[in-house]
């Protein structure tokens, strides 16, 4: 990181012309010149001569004059005089036009600049001076050549440098630089900016449209010709078949531009590896669906924003409230309750990812170059773009690779799971967690691994996922691996060695516009890809081609003299893709496999031999005819398709589309034949306020494989009805049924019918109406199988269809139930506010299980308590702990309810009239309640319903219930106010494969506080309350608490003055756990002093100071106090204290002092730390 901040401030002095930006792209556009000068005079009087502007320096060379539009020539009509003027060889009369053009030299500068001129000014001549030729000068004001340079940067930020020290802690030097500027550095070039110096390996949340990527460092710059960025950048190369490339890069990328003409090139390290995965939806599973890597691994992570996803074909839109959210630690995508996912649902994800094992670090060199010749009739493009890892620089260890470990990789090939080295590692100490046992298998000798537990073995085994089928274990938890049987898990006992590779693409585009809605382009690929640059193995399919020609004319009119027969557009493609050939990016469209019926078969070649016609004809504006024919080779397979669609919308008639598509494919080699058979029509029509729409669409997918007969056929019938045109209301309902059916193979070429499905969808909307705005979403969707396909066997599954591609195999009988409801309500002047959040939703969840990190002294936020035996929460703890999700996921009924409603006469009634109205205006209340769910419930409509017996039960996986109910008497009265609270919160979670971590919490507070002062400079502050707090873990009885819990508080806030600040704080608590496995009860007492002192105008400092002490009252059982209790201190005296200090020093810059100790009970030492820093803010 430093090296890019080293390469951001180089290129701020000395790349005036640099790139903008974080996308680079192939469009032209032609950018004024800012150093060309375009004059306009007319005479008035008669003049001989033009004056050139003081700061313009002009390139005489390039000077143009017209007089009254005819030009003059130089030493003929003119002469110039060097670079200052020009002189016209007959003088200008009153009403002659002028028109001077020329190109100066960059920058406002003028040719001279003085520092001393002659003293004329009452000044005695010195005859000495007069003698020798000497003149008297006196110094003027210096002219500064930079006043015409404006600037409108705008800059914001600040410096660090600070020092630690502690008595559980080393000396350490702190730095920290934090930078944003952005706007014009010169008259011509645009800079935005940010920089700094702290490494945050913080992925953003992926729940909105956009995201806020705190740890992006940039400096991108654009100037009229040049524009660039340097650091984190998203390249984009677009508007091609096969050089697009989309990529999140560091680097350097730079973009010139001139005269309709570019040329870019980009040098960067790869952030990540592109990946594309595409699978069919769950019925009833709105996710998580996990996103794997390359090679099916799951421990990765997605980098934020890189993810393109598709369903059905539509590019989906990230955020709650649109498409979908993803959690970009784990790659886990959950769609959100607006996009309903079934067993219909064909999901497309490209992505990047950054794998949790070992890799390369990945260099990445791009080029562009291209524009428009022949008036623009001519278009060039031309992209480069290459990808390599670096052997020498493996990112897990930092080391190279061992003479031992570059041989097996020369020996590999292309095979990933030949390059590899055993997983195991001895310990002599039995420090490890497997042990190494024989068993016997087939009447053979089989090592296998068991695991024992940390420090339990002789081995440390490390594991490497190989897909499902190639190995022979199974992992229950992170580090815990069992035997499955061979080939019969997913991970075997390996180290998986990287191999490194190298792809490169070319592209050229060429691109003809004879004329002005006629275009015709070409374009030829060519790819390289070594996956293994160590091995000469395998290399014989390294290189491929691919090849596109295309002729389009867009809206064609057609006219027989005048009468109008309406627009014609055609469309006419052919496509050569060789089967070697590897794109960096995405190349087919998507729904690929879909639109060309592709085979399982074919699926794994790219090769394609395809042409394609397309044409549209529109008559009249209201209709429109669209035809498409093609033909496809893809291996030995081909395939042949004809659609057609005729499209009619008029609003005072209807609107009607039908469509009919017909897709075959066929592998004569293997006498396969499938034939698509796909139609359909839509009718709606505006009736009033309504609008009415009729739909009906089948598919028929008949395959043939040696005289077996296969496929499916649907029909799906949706009748719905629509609110139109109205201010404050809309609303739709819509009703789907669909009949499915299978080919019968014990009756060839007989249907059976295999489910129904029916699903029904309201939305309502009301927007400001009444003072409430509101919306409402319901969608139902029961899927019922026949009784042949509940119980279907595995072995049979495949003759009653053959590719699951298309269709999910998973035949049990499913009912998704989707909901969300919002209400927000503000009435009575604001006096009532209510807001209410209803959401259920059907997905998965997987098992859990909590690790804990060691990451040093004070840097953690738990730590270990040995007495207690578990890690408890620590604010300067040494601990951090990370949720692992288990990859065993189960389906469940996610539900979540909040209402919250705020009452506050005052707001009303802000001049009462009566007694009543005047006692109402002292009062206000605050409400709060929410639940959240996810449960294995079988009765859904106790759920739904929010039946609260059937929440937190032994279906609960996780659950919490929060009840929060504030009443104040005279809140906004600043000398005496008073507040009633209730808090209530239970919550089960029962989601962890580690037993000791699931438990039952619930806690109950009753509080009464009295806000009052004393006089007017001493405030206080009184507080009395109950809390009840249960805990009880099923596994660990040790961990069961029942504590009932009275406690008292008392603080004074004095100001003497506008300097001066004194607190002092008081509480007292008395604690009784009542649970017959841990009965302990106990006192405790705390001071809290603070003491504070302003500088006017300069800073402040601060003093606290705490005391605790802790006493047993009854501990038969000669327990230690448990973390709930006594403010998580054990029994004894703690104290700790602080001292803080800020100075500024000067404007801008702020120095900061800080000394904080702890000395608390169970503690072997004193804990002292320091901390000075100096920040300067810009």
């Amino acid at each position: 990181m430093n090296n890019i901040l080293r390469l951001s401030y180089t290129f701020i002095f000395i790349a005036l012309f640099f790139p903008d930006a974080d996308n680079i792209f192939s469009q032209t556009y032609i950018p004024p010149n800012p150093w060309q000068v375009d004059t306009l005079i007319t005479s008035q009087t008669g003049i001989y001569r033009y004056v050139f502007p003081e700061t313009h320096l002009p390139l005489m060379q390039t000077v143009q004059i017209t007089k009254n539009g005819v030009y003059l020539r130089e030493n003929f009509d003119y002469r110039s005089g060097d670079d200052k003027y020009i002189r016209f060889f007959s003088a200008l009369i009153p009403g002659d036009t002028l028109h001077i053009t020329y190109r100066r030299l960059p920058g406002n500068f003028k040719s001279k600049y003085t520092l001393f001129a002659k003293d004329t000014a009452n000044v005695q001549v010195d005859t000495a001076a007069v003698d020798t030729g000497l003149v008297r000068v006196r110094r003027i004001q210096f002219e500064n050549p930079f006043d015409n340079v404006q600037s409108g940067l705008n800059t914001s930020g600040s410096i660090m440098r600070g020092v630690r020290v502690g008595t559980n802690s080393d000396f350490s030097l702190n730095s920290g630089l934090n930078l944003e500027l952005s706007g014009n550095l010169t008259e011509n070039l645009e800079v935005v900016a940010a920089l700094n110096d702290e490494v945050t390996p913080i992925q953003p949340e992926g729940n909105t449209q956009s995201l806020n990527e705190i740890d992006k460092v940039f400096v991108n710059f654009r100037s009229p010709y040049v524009s660039g960025t340097v650091g984190d950048f998203n390249l984009v190369y677009e508007n091609s078949q096969y050089g697009n490339v989309q990529r999140k890069l560091q680097g350097l990328t730079i973009l010139g531009e001139y005269d309709s003409k570019f040329a870019g090139a980009t040098v960067a390290t790869t952030r990540g590896y592109y990946h594309h995965v595409s699978f069919i939806g769950q019925e009833g599973n709105q996710g998580p669906y996990q996103l794997t890597g390359k090679n099916g691994e799951r421990d990765i992570i997605v980098l934020a924003g890189t993810e393109r996803i598709y369903i059905n074909g539509q590019l989906m839109t990230r955020g709650e409230s649109n498409d979908y959210v993803i959690e970009y630690g784990n790659g886990q995508v959950i769609f959100s309750n607006r996009r309903l996912i079934t067993s219909e649902s064909r999901i497309e994800i490209d992505f990047e990812y950054f794998p949790s094992i070992q890799k390369y670090n990945r260099n990445v060199y791009g080029a562009v170059l291209g524009g428009d010749l022949f008036k623009n009739k001519l278009k060039v493009d031309m992209r480069f773009y290459r990808e390599s890892d670096d052997p020498d620089q493996v990112l897990e260890d930092g080391a190279a690779l061992t003479e031992q470990e570059k041989q097996i990789l020369r020996e590999a090939g292309n095979d990933p799971f030949k390059a590899s080295v055993s997983g195991e590692i001895f310990r002599s100490d039995t420090s490890g967690s497997y042990v190494k046992i024989d068993t016997l298998i087939n009447e053979q000798t089989v090592t296998i691994y068991r695991y024992t537990g940390r420090d339990g073995g002789t081995y440390d085994v490390r594991f490497s996922y190989v897909g499902p089928g190639n190995g022979d274990y199974k992992r229950d938890r992170l580090g815990v691996y069992r035997w499955a049987g061979v080939n019969r898990g997913e991970y075997q006992p390996l180290r998986l060695l990287p191999l490194p590779i190298k792809h490169e693409t070319a592209d050229f585009q060429l691109t003809w516009n004879p004329y002005q809605r006629i275009s015709i382009s070409g374009e030829a690929a060519t790819s390289f890809l070594d996956q293994n640059v160590f091995s000469p193995l395998d290399d014989e399919n390294n290189r491929g081609q691919a090849y596109k020609a295309e002729a389009k004319a867009d809206q064609l009119p057609l006219k027989i003299k005048s009468v109008d027969l309406g627009k014609l557009t055609l469309n006419v493609t052919t496509k050569y893709v060789e089967k070697n050939f590897q794109p960096a990016d995405r190349v087919f469209e998507p729904d690929y496999k879909r639109y060309w019926n592709i085979l399982q078969e074919a699926e794994e070649s790219n090769e394609e031999k395809s042409f394609q016609f397309s044409g549209i004809y529109q008559p009249f504006s209201v209709m429109k005819l669209t035809v498409n024919t093609g033909q496809l080779s893809r291996g030995e397979m081909r395939s042949m398709r004809n659609y057609g669609q005729l499209e009619f919308s008029r609003s005072d008639w209807f609107a009607v589309r039908s469509y009919y598509e017909f897709v075959g494919s066929d592998i004569k080699i293997g006498q396969i034949s499938n034939d698509w058979w796909r139609y359909g029509i839509n009718l709606q029509k505006e009736i009033w306020k309504l609008r009415p729409e009729l739909d009906y669409s089948s598919e028929l997918r008949k395959n043939n494989s040696r005289g077996a007969i296969s496929g499916f056929q649907f029909d799906d019938y949706m009748t719905g009805l629509e609110l139109i045109n109205l201010d404050k209301f809309n609303g739709s309902v819509k009703y789907n049924l669909r009949q499915d059916a299978v080919y019968d193979y014990r009756n060839p070429g007989v249907l059976m019918p295999q489910s129904v499905t029916r699903t029904g969808q309201l939305e309502l909307s009301i927007r400001d109406y009444a003072n409430t705005s509101a919306s409402l979403r319901i969608v139902r969707r029961e899927k019922e199988f026949d009784d042949d396909f509940k119980n279907i066997r595995q072995d049979s599954l495949t003759l009653q269809y053959v590719d699951p591609t298309f269709q999910d195999t998973v035949w049990q009988d499913r009912t998704t139930n989707l909901a969300e409801l919002n209400v927000s309500h503000a009435s009575l002047k604001k006096a009532l506010d209510v807001n209410v959040n209803y959401r259920i939703s059907t997905e998965q969840t997987a098992l859990r299980e909590k690790i804990y990190i060691d990451v040093g002294e004070n840097r953690g936020n738990y730590r270990y308590d040995e007495e207690l035996d578990e890690y408890v929460p620590d604010a300067n703890g040494n601990y951090v702990l990370f949720i692992i999700q288990s990859g065993r996921f189960e389906p469940v009924t996610n539900f979540q309810a909040s209402f919250r409603v705020n009452i506050e006469p005052g707001r009303y009634w802000k001049k009462p009239k009566d007694e009543f109205q005047k006692l109402l205006t002292f009062l206000s209340s605050e409400t709060f309640f929410r639940v959240e769910e996810e449960t294995k419930e079988r009765n859904l409509w106790a759920v739904y319903l929010m039946n609260l017996s059937k929440f937190q039960g032994d279906s609960t996986l996780r659950g919490n219930l929060q009840l929060n109910q504030d009443l104040y008497i005279m809140r906004r009265n600043r000398d005496l106010s008073f507040r009633l609270r209730y808090r209530l919160n239970t919550s089960r979670n029962n989601q962890y494969l580690d037993a000791n971590d699931n438990e039952d919490r619930r806690t109950d507070e009753f509080g009464i506080r009295a806000d009052w002062k004393l006089i007017p400079e001493i405030r206080c502050q009184t507080e009395a309350r109950r809390k009840d707090t249960f805990r009880e873990n099923p596994s660990e009885n040790s961990r069961n608490r029942n504590i009932v819990g009275w406690y008292g508080e008392q603080k004074f806030s004095y100001r003497p003055g506008s300097r001066w600040e004194i607190g002092l704080e008081s509480e007292y608590g008395n604690e009784n756990n009542t649970t017959a496995s841990y009965p302990l009860q106990l006192w405790y007492g705390v001071l809290r002093g603070r003491l504070s002192y302003a500088i006017p105008g300069r800073g402040r400092i601060t003093g606290d100071y705490n005391y605790q002490t802790a006493q047993l009252i009854e501990n038969t059982l000669n327990l230690p106090i448990p973390y709930e209790m006594a403010l998580g201190r054990e029994k004894g005296e703690s104290k700790d204290w602080q001292l803080r200090g800020e100075y500024t020093l000067a404007k801008n810059i702020l120095f900061t002092l800080l000394f904080t100790g702890r000395d608390e009970a169970g503690f072997k030492r004193v804990i002292h730390s320091g901390q000075a820093e100096i920040r300067a803010f810009f």
